[in-house]
């Protein structure tokens, strides 16, 4: 469930999968927001139903023209309607319901994009996330003990939204949004060559933040 405005897809949790399944209303727009945002990522980029250029007659009759200017705007109206449906690439995905931090809300997502999870080994979440052995979710392996549990993992979604208004992270930036911009600069931070600076970042987000609290609470709840 998205809307496009102006080129960009507007992704939010306020309604969804979760609604009338999940009570705390934080938690259900977090979950929501991701399932939503993971409805957008399977929408066909490159589809079956994408028209080849059809087969023209190169006959010099009269009727072989027509046939072929037939086919011609047939295959034209089909695909542009196809193209038209397709969303945008340029997205902006919101995780919390307002801009003030919401850690129910960071939380529930972080648990939703973890496979509704509380915790997964480094190499799981690899197998999951990773793109190719270049990259790794050590970093998010803050207390070294082999897992990335939801707190971890959370303050990598408050990096991308930092990262989405800013090249430097900013916690004065934490919106409750983000987009392509900053989900590409997580996703660099995923890089083994950029493993040292990840956990820096992470670590520090994950204890400004006290998301081992958050978490706790999370759970409790």
């Amino acid at each position: 469930m998205f809307e496009v405005n102006n080129g960009v897809a507007k992704i939010d949790g306020s309604k969804g999968k979760y609604d009338g399944k999940v009570t705390d209303p934080s938690v259900r727009y977090g979950r929501n927001a991701v399932e939503n945002y993971y409805t957008y990522l399977e929408k066909p980029i490159v589809s079956d139903t994408f028209n080849t250029a059809p087969i023209l007659d190169f006959g010099m009759s009269p009727e072989a023209a027509d046939k072929n200017a037939e086919k011609l705007d047939k295959f034209l109206k089909e695909n542009d309607e196809y193209l038209n449906a397709l969303p945008p690439l340029e997205f902006e995905y919101r995780y919390m319901p307002t801009s003030k931090l919401d850690t129910k809300a960071l939380l529930g997502a972080a648990y939703e994009e973890m496979g509704k999870s509380k915790e997964l080994s480094v190499e799981e979440l690899d197998s999951r996330f990773a793109p190719d052995e270049t990259f790794t979710s050590r970093a998010l392996d803050i207390n070294k003990d082999g897992k990335v549990d939801i707190g971890e993992y959370s303050s990598s979604i408050l990096a991308a939204d930092m990262l989405s208004k800013s090249e430097t992270p900013n916690p004065a930036n934490i919106d409750g949004t983000i987009n392509n911009k900053g989900f590409n600069a997580v996703l660099a931070y995923t890089q083994k060559s950029k493993a040292a600076a990840a956990a820096a970042l992470y670590s520090n987000i994950y204890n400004t933040f006290n998301l081992e609290e958050a978490k706790k609470d999370f759970q409790a709840d």
